[in-house]
């Protein structure tokens, strides 16, 4: 799920109201309060970043900076902005505050070098749009400059992003994170995926700005064992060891809810598809067995699956979660042939479609769907006439249709290629037969010629 930086490109308006380009830096009038949130672990000094914050030309009255790291006091005495400040590593939730708080939070790393305009260009895109995600795009800050074109214009960035964009360099409102936070269960997760799309799901505009740019630095972690990183959260599902074949463990965070419908079925008919699409299963999901309480098919799907911790059974659909991207509904029949959530998502992440579904036959409307959690938030943060925004294409379609007997009811793949593989070979051992059934007759032939007295006069005859 990440891009190179080095291959991020700007692409042009098309189509649509044509947007309206932001102020020049420095030639608007700033109201935002920031709080720049600097992590020094690992050894890094945080001076060489505190100067370059020190020379920013968004107004020092709105900047708070925190510095979070053991590395005292001394990190004061140099250059650096006049309201800031520096808490041990063990702080929590440092993005938190007060109704006084600034409403926009930065985070930074401290081997991490700006130009001067970088902080003004982050909150020029949050003055002017509304649950803005800025990211900002890894590079030589003082090498070169962007176009004129891509000047005052941010760039929207749908899923995926980079690995570390929302770790560093990134600016967001603390109304959101707060939302999220609370979503998740209090902290923010610290996996990117994981955030980003509990980002998506609250209806936050992800983009970049070419004029916010910082160099990276090389002293910085990477955020998955440090101190510092945001907490992770406690919804997950258990974790499964190498089943069915596949490599690997689950993934704790499952990447769909899979809901079965067992209305109308009997067991023996829902256990064939849940098997199926436990067996080919290869993204970690958690599967949900609709049926009523008390029932004997209840009782039969308790049976059956009690061994394997990523079914559960219930009267309903479960709630939403908040840290899942996508929720699938299974009919009880489905004769499955392939790994169906991952064809599923990768339709949908390739179609950028916020709903898949699969068209099997006996019923179009029957087959199964997939929707992706953030469905209702992207529709709802579309694109707005001249606004500074310019997407990379049309908006995505609100529903994709696929045909599910090819996709789906037929072995593709590797499994496909393993049945191909057998079947050569069976025509070549039956080739095989056919040549040794011919060699035995020839050899017969010439046996009857050389080695029995009338055909051996046959051949003085012949010559």
């Amino acid at each position: 799920m990440s891009v190179r930086t080095t291959a991020v490109r700007y692409p042009g308006p098309q189509g649509g109201a044509r947007p309206q380009p932001l102020p020049r830096l420095g030639a608007w009038q700033p109201e935002l309060g920031v709080h720049v949130v600097v992590r020094a672990e690992h050894g890094c000094d945080p001076a060489p970043l505190l100067a370059c914050l020190a020379a920013q030309t968004y107004p020092s009255p709105l900047t708070e900076v925190t510095v979070v790291g053991d590395v005292g006091t001394a990190a004061l005495e140099g250059e650096r902005p006049d309201r800031t400040q520096v808490v041990p590593s063990g702080t929590d939730s440092l993005w938190r505050g007060g109704p006084a708080a600034p409403p926009v939070v930065l985070w930074m790393d401290a081997g991490d070098l700006v130009p001067p305009g970088f902080v003004e260009a982050h909150l020029r895109g949050h003055h002017a749009v509304e649950g803005l995600v800025l990211c900002s795009t890894p590079g030589d800050a003082a090498e070169g400059k962007p176009p004129e074109a891509d000047r005052g214009l941010l760039y929207a960035r749908p899923a995926p992003l980079w690995d570390g964009a929302l770790r560093s360099g990134v600016s967001a409102p603390r109304s959101l994170l707060e939302a999220c936070a609370v979503a998740a269960g209090g902290e923010l997760p610290a996996e990117e995926a994981i955030l980003l799309h509990l980002l998506l799901q609250h209806g936050a505009l992800t983009a970049t700005d070419p004029e916010a740019r910082h160099c990276p630095g090389t002293g910085g972690g990477t955020g998955a064992n440090d101190p510092l990183t945001r907490a992770r959260v406690a919804h997950w599902v258990p974790d499964v060891d190498e089943a069915h074949g596949h490599r690997g463990a689950h993934p704790r965070v499952p990447m769909a809810e899979v809901v079965v419908e067992t209305a109308g079925a009997d067991s023996a008919t829902v256990v064939d598809t849940v098997d199926r699409l436990l067996g080919g299963d290869t993204t970690g999901s958690r599967f949900t067995l609709t049926a009523v309480p008390g029932s004997p098919e209840e009782a039969d799907l308790l049976a059956h699956f009690r061994a394997d911790p990523r079914v559960r059974t219930g009267s309903a659909e479960p709630a939403p979660d908040p840290l899942v991207p996508f929720v699938l509904r299974v009919p009880a029949a489905l004769p499955a042939e392939t790994d169906v959530v991952r064809v599923l998502v990768e339709e949908a992440e390739r179609s950028g479609a916020d709903v898949v579904r699969a068209a099997v036959p006996g019923s179009d409307l029957a087959g199964p769907r997939l929707e992706r959690t953030a469905a209702h938030a992207r529709s709802a943060s579309g694109r707005r006439d001249h606004a500074p925004v310019v997407h990379p294409g049309p908006l995505p379609p609100r529903v994709r249709w696929i045909d599910g007997e090819v996709r789906l009811l037929q072995a593709r793949g590797a499994a496909k290629r393993r049945a191909a593989k057998w079947a050569r070979l069976h025509e070549l051992e039956q080739e095989v037969d056919r040549m040794r059934g011919w060699e035995q007759r020839l050899r017969y032939r010439f046996d009857l010629l050389t080695r029995t007295r009338a055909g051996r006069l046959l051949c003085r005859i012949l010559g």
